[in-house]
């Protein structure tokens, strides 16, 4: 039977932590997990064996090895990740026709065109899931549905190394079992009022006795999660074919009012943005600043730079400045960004080109061992 329309989602299973198994093979199945150090650092990522201790992302690293004091603590390694992402990316160009990266370790893609190869979307999947494996050695769950919630939900719970087919027509019946915490956008907050109202999965939100206060506490964003759960999914796959800004942003797994961690958050994401402006010959002239609370509303703070910069410790002043602004205090939040817009070729003045020859060397060595063996001064550590 062919698909009206069918969408691929992938997930790179515990990337960070499985990339530092790629670095060192001694580390397989052991308890792993990717931050900084203690006192002051967060992890990162953690890998499955450390997850049955309570170890998570976004956790202080003192918390994770109370929880787990086995635990192996490595620093990230930005030049790694991109290089694999960049693997990545060349697999899917290669055998999907339209893709759209939701971040640096997954992707969704539009294959309903791709069913006359593929009759069986499990043999897809497959071939999706071997040849990054090949191409990278990193191991991936992969679902395919007809939209991309019922495609991502699947994905998660199917974790790792999963393969899962929703087939069409069966979207609601697959959904309405699975926890409301795993529909986009429901957090814990959210999730916690659903279920105080006798809401524990997707098909609840259709029951029409909790209506009258699920409209009024959601309003819009209620019609999108009762859509869903009825199995009608019509988001396209986006693919931003030029790329006038580069971005990160991350949701932490617990909300925070500690503007140190969202401090720490924004600095890390500057540092790998600066350094893929430089490796690209790009500077930004301007940047933005976000921020998403645990009631869902978003804040932003956009502000142009004196001029052009792709260099950390010039960016960093207005950047933190920005973010002091922005955030509340005793608010909680749940997500952090940072974007770099107006990007232009990077230009140099005499004056300025022995700094340029230093920095690019330093780019060098972060590209072959790391930015926690090496880093640009004038931003202070923790």
């Amino acid at each position: 039977m062919r698909w009206p329309r069918q969408i691929l989602f992938c997930d790179v299973d515990a990337m960070f932590a499985s990339a530092a198994v790629l670095a060192d093979p001694g580390l397989a199945g052991k308890p792993v997990a990717v931050g900084g150090p203690a006192p002051r650092g967060i992890i990162a990522a953690a890998s499955y064996a450390v997850r049955s201790f309570g170890v998570r992302s976004a956790m202080p690293t003192a918390e994770a090895l109370r929880l787990c004091p086995h635990l192996i603590l490595v620093p990230p390694d930005r030049p790694l990740y991109r290089r694999l992402h960049d693997q990545m990316q060349a697999v899917t160009s290669r055998l999907l026709p339209v893709i759209e990266w939701t971040s640096i370790d997954e992707f969704y893609a539009e294959t309903t065109d791709m069913q006359s190869l593929y009759p069986d979307p499990s043999r897809l999947g497959r071939r999706v899931k071997q040849a990054i494996f090949e191409a990278t050695g990193l191991r991936c769950t992969v679902a395919l549905a007809t939209g991309k919630t019922a495609a991502k939900v699947a994905a998660d719970a199917h974790k790792p190394d999963g393969l899962a087919v929703i087939e069409p027509g069966t979207e609601a019946s697959f959904l309405a079992a699975r926890p409301v915490r795993d529909l986009p956008g429901i957090g814990p907050k959210s999730a916690a009022i659903f279920n105080s109202l006798g809401i524990r999965c997707v098909g609840d939100l259709l029951d029409p006795q909790h209506a009258p206060f699920l409209r009024q506490q959601w309003g819009n964003r209620l019609i999108a999660w009762q859509e869903v759960a009825r199995g009608i999914d019509h988001d396209p796959v986006v693919v931003d074919r030029e790329s006038k800004s580069l971005g990160h942003e991350s949701t932490f797994e617990q909300d925070t009012s500690d503007l140190a961690t969202l401090e720490q958050t924004i600095r890390i994401f500057l540092g790998t943005l600066a350094h893929d402006l430089r490796v690209e010959g790009l500077a930004a002239g301007s940047f933005t600043v976000k921020l998403k609370d645990a009631k869902f509303r978003v804040t932003t703070r956009q502000q142009q730079f004196p001029q052009p910069l792709n260099y950390d410790p010039a960016m960093w002043p207005s950047i933190r400045s920005a973010l002091h602004s922005l955030a509340i205090p005793h608010t909680c939040y749940r997500l952090v960004g940072l974007s770099l817009s107006g990007l232009l070729p990077a230009t140099e003045s005499l004056f300025e080109r022995r700094q340029t020859q230093a920095v690019a060397a330093l780019d060098g060595l972060i590209e072959r061992y790391g930015s926690r063996v090496v880093r640009l001064g004038g931003i202070p550590e923790e």
